[in-house]
């Protein structure tokens, strides 16, 4: 009997562990992930490189055209008016009650532990601090890569044009024969 109730005893401390890991996250563990991550660091960042491609874009656009007072003050405006929304929108204060509850919703108690352990260790610091780098690295050699096949994109652009234009005008010849 003392031995079934050892059994039985295990096995219940088991089952609370197991479910104790498959729990939803605490919202506190959660924002300290946030907080060992950087995450707002993170939003910034993305919000400078959204500002930086809407300049380029707006540059872009205007490239070759020579603008008066007026028509430039309407592209600054614009250009202005784009970035205060994309600062409205892309603000950790805003965004991080959000995130928290994608995280509970994704991530267990438990992976949001191991998270926090690995985030937290030099390794996970280091992750946090070179991966924004690399990941921009890798976007330039990417696209660097992509410039490459540019050429051969449009040429297959090209060719498809011309091939749709063919089909569809109507084979007047073969259509004669047959008469």
């Amino acid at each position: 009997m003392r031995y079934s109730a050892t059994i039985l005893l295990g096995l219940m401390v088991a089952a609370t562990l197991a479910l104790a890991q498959d729990a939803q996250p605490s919202e506190q563990s959660v924002k300290q992930l946030f907080k060992v991550m950087h995450t707002d660091r993170i939003v910034d960042t993305l919000l400078r490189q959204t500002e930086s491609t809407v300049r380029a874009s707006m540059q872009q656009a205007a490239a070759g055209q020579q603008l008066n007072a007026a028509q430039q003050k309407i592209v600054d405006d614009l250009q202005h008016q784009l970035l205060a929304l994309v600062k409205q929108q892309l603000n950790w204060a805003d965004l991080e009650p959000l995130m928290v509850e994608v995280y509970r919703g994704t991530f267990t108690q438990h992976e949001i532990d191991g998270m926090l352990k690995f985030y937290r260790s030099p390794g996970g610091q280091a992750v946090v601090n070179k991966i924004p780098a690399a990941t921009e690295e890798s976007m330039a050699r990417i696209q660097n890569r992509l410039q490459g096949i540019t050429p051969r994109i449009l040429q297959l652009e090209k060719d498809a044009v011309a091939q749709l234009k063919a089909a569809a005008t109507p084979q007047s010849a073969p259509a004669a024969a047959l008469h």
